[in-house]
């Protein structure tokens, strides 16, 4: 019994912790998003450090507002020490249950908190492309990155200054006895409930047999090149991540048109050269 008391307790106490970090993790992502998988070994540590800080913060706030927390009570509840006496377990209880308004609007407005806390660092986070800046605050949600371009933006990388317009994914599926290249625009993606990526919506989507090779000297992109695909019909394309052998991914950036004025102006003036030229 008193064993159980402790085991309670403790996750009462170690909750606020854990509410921080899956608010956070999940936050504003898109509906389809996963919430940031994580191992039970990284969130239970970061859980005790996070709780603590927490009730450290608002047993201060408790003592500002003339409330004292029986912190003999919370440790004996906590390790289930009691000595050799029922009393002090009774002692212990009774600490809590002759108080139980004031107990429930600590840990319930500690977990509130505890949420908003976790929601606002996550739009933080966010809106200010922290992540992608920042090793130590990334999401560990690489297919996120990946597949909606945000990769480019993290530090080092040669578009980092640039913003992805579109995602082309090319991928080996097999069907039957042959396999098939598909590719197209990503328009969306879905995760399961573990956080693995399950399935990928694409348009535009055009497919050929992987045998079906570009032969010696035929250029990628060329019509002959382009007459081994057919498209898809159909709006969108739904292909399963568990279905695909590889992927590829090519990100798409739109340049944009010079400025009318300094077009015509570079009209002027080759219009000049070549006349001078002309007359020369």
């Amino acid at each position: 019994m008193e064993f159980a008391v402790s085991a309670v307790f403790l996750l009462i106490l170690l909750l606020p912790g854990f509410i921080l970090q899956t608010a956070y993790t999940k936050g504003f992502w898109r509906w389809n998003s996963p919430t940031s998988p994580r191992s039970l070994t990284e969130q239970v540590p970061a859980g005790i450090v996070l709780a603590s800080i927490l009730h450290a913060l608002w047993a201060a706030g408790a003592g500002l507002l003339g409330y004292t927390i029986n912190l003999r009570a919370v440790v004996m509840l906590l390790t289930g020490a009691y000595g050799h006496e029922d009393v002090h377990f009774e002692s212990a209880l009774s600490a809590f249950t002759d108080n139980p308004y004031k107990v429930f609007f600590y840990f319930t407005s500690l977990y509130l908190v505890a949420a908003l806390l976790g929601y606002i660092s996550h739009f933080v986070v966010r809106k200010l492309a922290l992540d992608r800046k920042t090793r130590i605050l990334r999401f560990n949600n690489q297919w996120f990155y990946l597949l909606s371009g945000e990769i480019t933006e993290f530090k080092g990388s040669s578009y980092e200054d640039e913003e992805v317009d579109g995602v082309f994914l090319t991928t080996v599926v097999h069907h039957g006895d042959c396999d098939y290249l598909y590719r197209g625009l990503v328009v969306d993606f879905f995760f399961d409930k573990e956080g693995l990526l399950d399935r990928v919506l694409l348009t535009l989507a055009a497919r050929r047999k992987l045998a079906d090779d570009r032969k010696p000297g035929e250029e990628a992109g060329s019509p002959e090149s382009e007459a081994r695909y057919y498209y898809v019909e159909g709006d969108y394309l739904v292909l399963k991540y568990s279905e695909m052998a590889t992927i590829n991914v090519d990100y798409l950036f739109v340049v944009p048109e010079t400025d009318v004025p300094e077009r015509e102006e570079t009209i002027e003036s080759e219009s000049s050269t070549q006349s001078i030229s002309q007359k020369g």
